[in-house]
């Protein structure tokens, strides 16, 4: 299919104060580098100026407000991008991407221009989690599920002028998503006699979005490892063993480390072939008394 580029803000907030400066990049995933291309961008669905790579809004104003694309001839057109432009004082600003389980995240609790800001504090859920004189962000390396949540800043602002202060905040939520679904462990076939190959599959799904993300697996029989992380999200058995048996887990983990989860627990139990060949002729057994059964009674039924 065509190439889908990606737009970009730098600095890389979602949303700014207005006069403030944004320049908007349209990132075409190209193996081959700096392709001469001419651009098109769109803003609400509607083609704008600028034929370059980068589109600088400076001074931003209100118009300025609304859902970014770009494409090259020839390429699709990227997913909107929403630039948020607002008359605040002070907004808790965040990247416009979504966010995802183990990557990192700054929050800045920015002030209008013009103005000097001092001692902000950042708050999740009503609870403090950061006060300071003068810095104005808050970071976490690896984001977690548990830290979605309704963050806040405060933050004093004063005029160049003035000796008045006045206090004024923002909020914003974060929603955290999983790159990928929690596993779960399945095997092949669901019942395995001695001696046949059995497959056991880590089945995940990775978010569509986070389609560039590689993922490693790993198998785990009774707490120990039977298989360590590989690209594979299957562990083979070429000639299972009664001692194969027991409780399986799996555990997928991204390329990076950041993210790791683990599978429900499963148990296989390797039937051995003397119970098997006794359990197949008990079942032939009773099948047939079943039968013979059901034929005697047909016949004396229609007899009588």
């Amino acid at each position: 299919g065509a190439i889908k580029p990606v737009v970009t803000f730098t600095p890389n907030w979602g949303n700014i104060i207005f006069y403030d400066n944004v320049t908007l990049t349209c990132d075409v995933p190209s193996t081959v580098p700096e392709e001469p291309r001419t651009y098109h961008w769109y803003k609400d669905k509607r083609p704008i100026p600028g034929d370059q790579q980068r589109l600088h809004i400076t001074s931003s104003r209100m118009e300025d407000r609304g859902d970014y694309q770009c494409r090259t001839i020839g390429g699709d057109i990227s997913d909107p991008v929403f630039l948020n432009v607002t008359r605040n004082f002070v907004i808790l600003q965040r990247p416009p991407s979504v966010i995802y389980e183990g990557d990192p995240l700054t929050l800045r609790c920015h002030h209008v221009k013009d103005l000097i800001g001092m001692n902000t504090k950042f708050y999740k859920d009503d609870q403090e989690i950061k006060s300071s004189e003068s810095d104005s962000t808050f970071h976490i390396p690896y984001i977690m599920m548990s830290q979605s949540g309704l963050y806040k800043c405060t933050k004093q602002i004063q005029h160049y002028d003035r000796t008045y202060m006045m206090e004024r905040s923002d909020v914003s939520f974060i929603s955290v998503k999983e790159p990928f679904s929690p596993p779960e462990i399945k095997v092949i076939p669901s019942r395995v006699i001695e001696g046949d190959e059995m497959t056991v599959r880590c089945d995940t799904r990775l978010d569509p979005l986070r389609g560039g993300t590689k993922l490693h697996f790993a198998f785990y029989r009774d707490g120990r490892t039977v298989r360590g992380y590989n690209v594979s999200d299957t562990y083979r058995v070429r000639s299972s063993q009664l001692e194969d048996s027991g409780n399986y887990t799996c555990e997928v983990r991204m390329r990076s480390d950041t993210v790791r989860k683990m599978s429900d627990e499963i148990y296989i139990q390797i039937t051995q072939i003397h119970d098997y060949t006794v359990q197949n002729i008990i079942r032939l057994v009773i099948s047939g008394f079943v039968f013979s059964a059901a034929v005697c009674f047909t016949y004396f039924h229609n007899k009588w």
